[in-house]
């Protein structure tokens, strides 16, 4: 009976944290070009130029880049990508990562409810220990990508995260890694 109201209390601070987190994000995030500014059509200097975007013009971010390098923006009908060193925030402000230190990585699979109350995601979902990382947080493991910590553990205490997979086999086969960590702010 406790370790049931344990749960509900911990969905309850998790839908808060989500709750919170998603106002935040809600708010639009426009950016004007310091110079003339080349527009891509992926988060990379080596990706194809689809326009310009002239300088002093000020665009709505539609999308940072997960290393918050890159912000998509649309110019002259086209949806494409220019570097952060080459704008200006006008309003809103672009997330930060703030890096969180060296973390063991393990896996696990098979679950069908996170703590937070959702169904757990590949690609998508770890269990963290709530202490270190809040429920709700967009995590970004470099060389994983970004995930989101939806899920707790008995055995995820301190640095560790665990990362859901498509199976307790696959899980297995890939045993326990370790990488940097960063938390978006």
């Amino acid at each position: 009976m406790i370790q049931r109201y344990k749960r509900l209390l911990l969905i309850a601070v998790a839908t808060m944290v989500l709750a919170i987190s998603m106002g935040v994000s809600a708010s639009a995030t426009t950016v004007k070009a310091t110079s003339n500014v080349v527009v891509r059509s992926t988060a990379s200097t080596s990706s194809k130029k689809l326009t310009t975007m002239k300088k002093s013009v000020s665009r709505t971010v539609l999308k940072v880049s997960t290393n918050t390098k890159w912000v998509k923006v649309k110019v002259n009908g086209k949806s494409g990508y220019v570097h952060t060193n080459r704008v200006k925030v006008t309003s809103g402000s672009l997330p930060k990562r703030v890096k969180l230190g060296k973390f063991k990585l393990t896996f696990y699979g098979g679950d069908t409810t996170t703590a937070s109350g959702k169904t757990p995601r590949i690609n998508h979902t770890i269990a963290v220990d709530p202490r270190v990382i809040a429920l709700g947080s967009k995590v970004y493991i470099s060389g994983w990508g970004t995930y989101y910590a939806e899920d707790t553990g008995g055995a995820i205490k301190g640095n560790i995260i665990d990362i859901f997979v498509t199976s307790e086999a696959k899980a297995n086969r890939l045993g326990v890694r370790y990488a940097t960590v960063y938390v978006y702010k």
